[in-house]
């Protein structure tokens, strides 16, 4: 991945840093998911490019980008994303999300409809937490990350080639990967970039999220690549999807692609090219 540059953007609101692969319009923007960064989408972005210019950025909080202690709903993480549109330059872009990644691109789709060409939402978007968790307090206690001290970054290396991340076909890569999700910490350990405090506030915000709503104000096509495996029964996944598909007509496209939920990592190259059929003609 010799041509991808890595810079920081003042993006008005934050300093977002970004990881750019050369290439043509229309640019896509890569989100990563909750307590990610963008290198998630390293393996994507190298099957895309050059067709197509690819930015995949740290959110607030998230990587190499600023971490303020607040500030992370989905207005604000937005307006982070207008502003790198600004200073980049970019009028028009494909929004492609992940997991949280997929909610903020919703979010950027409905409020930027000006900038917002087509979006795309691979295992993210369709769905809504409150039917699944009843109570916050429930789905407080299931999406608090696990606790993660006095770790080196070789036993990282070690998790992402041992677990599924590396069912890609690149255990190397995806250590690395892995490892921008974490920050030294200068006694020869890691620890996770984002902490648990900003982490919730951003689950919280996830969880308040009507999904469906954002829809019914989305102007472009848009594709959902759901997961056949990962964490989420297949039947929930089919609930929200039949649902995106109730509220936005012939605009949504589906394509099933046969893996676990880290689908930018584990299956790169089905996922490029569910979306380079996408990206070439959204909708």
């Amino acid at each position: 991945m010799a041509n991808v540059r890595e810079y920081l953007v003042d993006c008005g609101t934050q300093h977002l840093s970004v990881r750019e692969h050369p290439g043509g319009s229309p640019p896509i923007l890569a989100l990563h998911g909750l307590a990610s960064n963008a290198r998630w989408w390293d393996l994507v972005a190298a099957r895309l490019s050059p067709r197509w210019r690819v930015l995949a950025p740290d959110l607030r909080g998230h990587g190499r980008s600023d971490r303020p202690e607040t500030g992370y709903s989905f207005a604000e993480v937005v307006e982070d994303l207008r502003g790198l549109c600004d200073a980049a330059g970019l009028e028009r872009v494909i929004v492609a999300g992940h997991s949280w990644g997929a909610s903020v691109a919703l979010w950027f789709a409905a409020a930027l409809p000006e900038r917002t060409a087509g979006c795309i939402c691979v295992d993210g978007g369709a769905g809504s937490m409150r039917e699944h968790f009843p109570t916050w307090a429930e789905a407080e206690e299931r999406l608090r990350p696990p606790r993660i001290s006095g770790i080196t970054e070789d036993a990282v290396r070690e998790w992402a080639k041992n677990g599924p991340l590396a069912e890609g076909g690149d255990p190397a890569a995806a250590g690395e990967i892995l490892l921008g999700n974490f920050e030294a910490v200068g006694d020869g350990t890691v620890r996770p970039r984002l902490p648990l405090q900003q982490h919730m506030e951003i689950a919280r915000r996830l969880y308040e999220l009507d999904a469906f709503d954002l829809m019914a104000r989305i102007e472009c096509p848009v594709l959902f690549v759901p997961a056949k495996g990962g964490p989420w029964p297949l039947e929930e996944k089919a609930r929200g999807l039949q649902r995106a598909q109730d509220v936005l007509g012939s605009r949504a496209h589906i394509a099933w692609v046969d893996g676990g939920h880290d689908l930018p990592v584990q299956r790169p190259e089905q996922l490029s090219e569910v979306m380079a059929g996408f990206v070439a003609k959204p909708g």
